[in-house]
């Protein structure tokens, strides 16, 4: 796939590193060509000083034959802008905008763009190190009691069904990891001993879980 990443900082820079790495076909824009020195000796792809909200520009990067574009910049309306110009001009079919004021997510979600909020991201995860009672969150939704969270089997739970996991109807499992592979699993499969549950959880379900899973970062 072709992909072009608007902005090398060290997310941009990383991003574009992996995919290139993958095997992906990237091009790199940033405004400043000494931006360029991050990129590691395992990027294949191609560097272009320009600004990412340029549409000439972003033709000469191949926008239009382009399957992903991300916008990484430390500017929130470069972003935004630059992801809508490939969206709606050109027509690429994923797009992704780095966002660093979470007030502005309403306004993202409405307009349909995808966003990476950072700033929440990393509140998210500086949380989950300090409540160590609680499970590891992955999402936390602003309306209702949901969230994605990441639970390890304990002994308790060793033999319980996927069903039974979720009888009383305020978790759903969306994957089992088992070593190093995963999986969704059936409501008949079995849960084992140190198996990691990625799921949709009910805030007041923590309690009744507690009986079978456990924080996987806790030990407990």
């Amino acid at each position: 796939m072709h992909v072009i990443i608007g902005g090398c900082g060290r997310v941009g820079a990383e991003v574009a590193e992996r995919l290139s790495v993958e095997g992906h076909d990237v091009v790199i824009l940033d405004a400043k060509g000494s931006s360029f020195d991050r990129m590691g000796a395992a990027f294949n792809g191609e560097t272009m000083v320009a600004d990412i909200t340029d549409k000439d520009a972003l033709q000469r990067a191949g926008i239009e034959r382009a399957g992903g574009f991300v916008a990484t910049t430390n500017l929130d309306n470069a972003n935004l802008m630059s992801v809508q110009i490939a969206r709606e001009l050109f027509g690429v079919e994923r797009t992704v905008a780095r966002l660093f004021n979470p007030e502005r997510e309403d306004s993202y979600r409405k307009m349909g763009v995808h966003y990476v909020s950072g700033t929440r991201l990393v509140a998210k995860q500086l949380l989950n190190e300090l409540r160590a009672s609680t499970f590891p969150q992955h999402v936390a939704f602003e309306e209702g009691d949901i969230e994605i969270v990441q639970l390890l089997v304990k002994r308790e739970g060793h033999g319980v069904t996927i069903a039974e996991l979720e009888q009383h109807g305020d978790v759903r499992v969306g994957a089992v990891q088992r070593g190093v592979r995963a999986r969704i699993p059936r409501l008949d499969d079995r849960l084992r001993h140190g198996d990691i549950v990625v799921a949709a959880v009910r805030r007041g379900a923590h309690k009744h879980l507690r009986e079978i899973v456990a924080n996987p970062f806790s030990g407990g």
